[in-house]
């Protein structure tokens, strides 16, 4: 039994006034009256509560989400037998993985509701508390009701709900009964590719032309048929399609699309230099790259993604693409050893594959291995193929030797190296923040190593990009796209 803060506040007046009385008789034996009907109507508000075992509560949680993207939890409250807990109130809290963020909670107008705007019908989370709040409602004389808690995840990887603690007030208002109802559920955050619904729509419509993948006209062969067109000059008469032709009034052909299936092995840094932070949203900055189907209109907020948050959400993107025009997928993960290998393939399943080996993965304290990861990969994958590097560009002591990982690479692969920057260092290096002159001179001095670094890079005969994290996807799609035409 737990007193509530009205049964604190009454028993506070009352032992005032017994202080006063015991310095004036008459109201003495007031106090006395008040104190025992205080003790009455505790009782009886206790004998009144039931405990909350005789409710049904039920949780139910998705079992997958995206990164930075909400979520709910929602359990159901269903009274089993006790009819004294109909119109009582509930509270319940729960215990939440830290990376979990409340973004809005059921809560009724007495126990303090300001109301979410973004989901309408929940309430804010308690300011300054880590847990959000707890959710309320009145428990339901007949049928279920839902208690609905929306969480964010920033963090990648398995994570859990623990116990539920639920409580009952009583009908007074002065003591709580609660219980802890054990149960563990767990939910797997994922990287949530965005946009790729709106990638894969352009990429399925006429549009995708516009993006470098051609067709090829066929002289003969088995190849796909792809649309019918008026004959020109040169045409084989052998793809005149007669009937086309009798129905149009003039000579129709046929136009065929070779299939260009292509090796794509996309290579993720996990090094410590992948977990740098940063608040940004995606918003277009200078040197974006646009893409038709990367926008970055509706985008959640990506306060909290790493380097490699990033690097795997425009990974994974361009994956689904590639898969979509019949090429052959693959991924390398590494930090100062290869910890992820999947080798490239284009069955149904191949992105579900993908984005299971890397969902988990987090970068790590080591400095990354660049020639270790590439030699190995010379070793698994014998088949020449383009591989996308996602990485960042190494400190100005160890960019030799990235350079020369690249060169030794870049004899077996055709390599396209994309250098993920840091939001912050750029800003503060062109002076968009508010900071003092030693603060940016450093800051230029980095950007001016990094940029010394690139110059470097470029010399190993391979492709190389300079972009910031939030705005890799349009920039990696294009590159990819101008890479795979010209082979």
């Amino acid at each position: 039994m737990i007193p509530t803060r009205r049964a604190l506040r009454v028993a506070g007046v009352l032992c005032l006034a017994s202080i006063a009385g015991a310095f004036w008789a008459p109201l003495g034996w007031l106090v006395l009256a008040c104190d025992a009907l205080f003790v009455a109507a505790c009782v009886w508000d206790i004998l009144c509560t039931p405990s909350p075992a005789a409710l049904v509560l039920q949780r139910k949680l998705p079992e997958r989400a995206g990164l930075s993207q909400d979520f709910a939890r929602v359990v159901r409250v269903q009274l089993r037998d006790d009819a004294r807990a109909a119109g009582l109130l509930l509270e319940l809290a729960e215990r939440c993985a830290p990376a979990f963020e409340v973004r809005a909670r059921s809560a009724l107008e007495d126990v303090g509701r300001e109301p979410a705007l973004e989901h309408p019908g929940l309430a804010r989370p308690v300011a300054g508390d880590p847990t959000g709040g707890v959710d309320s409602t009145r428990v339901p004389a007949q049928g279920p009701i839902d208690l609905v808690r929306i969480y964010r995840s920033q963090r990648r990887g398995v994570h859990e709900l623990g116990d539920l603690r639920a409580r009952l007030r009583g009908p007074l208002g002065l003591v709580w009964r609660q219980a802890r109802l054990a149960g563990r559920q767990s939910i797997r955050i994922e990287p949530p590719l965005l946009d790729l619904a709106r990638t894969l729509r352009l990429a399925a419509s006429e549009r995708w032309r516009d993006l470098g993948v051609r067709t090829l006209r066929r002289r003969g062969g088995m190849t796909e048929f792809e649309s019918l067109r008026e004959l020109v000059r040169g045409d084989d008469v052998r793809l005149v399609d007669w009937k086309a032709s009798a129905r149009r009034g003039k000579p129709i052909v046929r136009e065929y699309q070779e299939e260009r299936g292509q090796e794509l092995v996309l290579v993720f840094d996990c090094g410590r230099r992948m977990a740098a932070t940063s608040g940004e949203a995606a918003s277009p900055g200078a040197g974006a790259v646009a893409s038709p189907g990367l926008g970055t209109a509706g985008r959640p907020e990506l306060r909290g993604w790493t380097k490699l948050d990033h690097a795997l959400d425009a990974g994974l993107q361009i994956a689904a693409v590639a898969l979509q025009e019949g090429d052959r997928v693959g991924l390398l993960a590494f930090d100062d050893k290869v910890r992820v290998f999947v080798a490239p393939g284009k069955r149904a399943d191949q992105l579900s594959r993908l984005k299971e080996a890397v969902f988990g993965l987090l970068p790590s304290d080591r400095d990354a291995d660049l020639e270790r990861a590439l030699r190995e990969l010379a070793l698994r994958q014998r088949r020449r193929a383009l591989v996308l590097l996602l990485c960042d560009v190494a400190d100005p002591l160890s960019v030799e030797r990235q350079k020369r990982a690249l060169a030794s690479g870049a004899a077996k692969h055709r390599i396209l190296f994309a250098g993920l920057d840091d939001p912050e260092l750029r800003a503060a290096s062109e002076g968009q923040l508010a900071l003092d002159a030693g603060v940016r001179a450093a800051a230029w001095q980095l950007r001016v190593e990094r940029e010394r670094g690139l110059r470097e890079l470029r010399g190993a005969g391979v492709r190389v990009l300079d972009t910031l994290p939030a705005e890799s996807a349009g920039a990696l799609l294009a590159a990819w796209l101008e890479a795979r035409r010209a082979h």
